[in-house]
Order: structure tokens, then sequence, then C-alpha cells
């Protein structure tokens, strides 16, 4: 017998109250309600008419979330084909398919992919690995080198509040960190070239 889902509830904008179906058994840790209501009175108007890409999106509640409040477009990625499957059929539940694409692939393929470098810049890089990801520092460089990120864009983290992510990274600098319950969000922004510069 399946078992029926649960469900997460979009807490602002356009589609405020509408859900998003969590299956049983899958290997995903979705964005609290309260830490997503937090997170985006931090990014505030900033995230309206944005593109933004949701990296590790699960469920792809903050990607789904974002397009709620007023962002132009969200790149949903994830390498298990399960998750962009039921993500997918939310899309199409939402109306929310022309303003999306899914990509399933490893996040070190997915910014290589044409599909999501035709989209670039984005304003917003949402980070949600699983707690045990081994290097953030990585994925990191490997979003600079592909030039994802507008320069006013910024990069969000998600992570363990035991986890100590860097201060920086190439040219990404940490400016603010924030903290719900067990989850954190640490921000990056991109330092100009001439700010470390001697």
């Amino acid at each position: 017998m399946m078992m029926k889902p649960s469900s997460l509830r979009i807490v602002g904008g356009s589609l405020k109250g509408r859900t998003i179906p969590v299956f049983p058994g899958l290997s995903i840790r979705p964005t609290s309600q309260k830490a997503r209501e937090a997170l985006f009175g931090i990014i505030g108007e900033k995230i309206i008419r944005a593109t933004v890409a949701d990296l590790f999106s699960g469920t792809g509640a903050i990607g789904i979330e974002a397009l709620s409040r007023g962002a132009a477009r969200v790149a949903f990625v994830d390498k298990n084909p399960t998750h962009l499957s039921r993500l997918s059929q939310a899309l199409i539940r939402l109306n929310l398919v022309p303003q999306s694409i899914t990509l399933t692939a490893d996040i070190y393929l997915a910014i290589q992919n044409q599909n999501l470098l035709g989209w670039r810049p984005f304003d917003v890089l949402f980070l949600d690995p699983p707690y045990q990801f081994p290097d953030i520092n990585k994925v990191l460089v490997s979003l600079e080198a592909a030039r994802l990120l507008a320069p006013s864009g910024l990069v969000i983290y998600e992570h363990f509040h035991k986890t100590v992510p860097p201060d920086s990274v190439g040219h990404w600098s940490q400016f603010r960190r924030a903290r719900y319950g067990d989850t954190v969000f640490t921000f990056y922004e991109l330092m100009s070239e001439s700010t470390d510069t001697p």
C-alpha cells in the first residue's frame, strides 16, 4: 500500500497557502516553513523579478517559494531523478512550468549544462546540500568559475548549525549568517577584483 504524502505549505506570495507534497521514504530534508519565511524576509524585494537557481533542490520548496514571491524564473537542480519527477509534478499542479526548468544532474555537471548557462546571470543561487556534504568550498569555486552569478547577486548556503563554512573562498566573501533552530543560512557575495588587490 502506497503511503500518502505529507506536505509543505508555501508561506508567502501569490501561492501562499498552497502545498508541496513530500513523499515518505525520499532522502530529503526540506527547509522548514519557519526558516523559509525568515529567509525570504531577509532577501526581501531582491527576489522580485530575480533569476534563481535552487541547487540540491529536493522538494523544490525554496525555488517554489521564490516564484510565489515574484521571482521571474527558477532553475531546479537535483541529482535524484525521483526528487525531480515529484517536483515536476508539483510545478505542473501550481502552473509554474513556464517559469522553471529542472535538471537531473550532479552539481558539478549541472553548472556546465548549456540550459543552465543560458539563464546566466543568476541573481540568487541557493545551496542546500546534504548536511554531510564533503566540500562546499569546491562547489563555491566551481560556481565562480562558471560565472553564474550577477555582480550584485548572492549565494545562500543552508547548513547544519555545527558546520563552520569558510569566511571566504576565491572571490566569495561571507557577509551574513542567520540561524533558525538547527538550520543556518550563510550568505556570500562576490568581491570585486579591485577590492582584494593590494
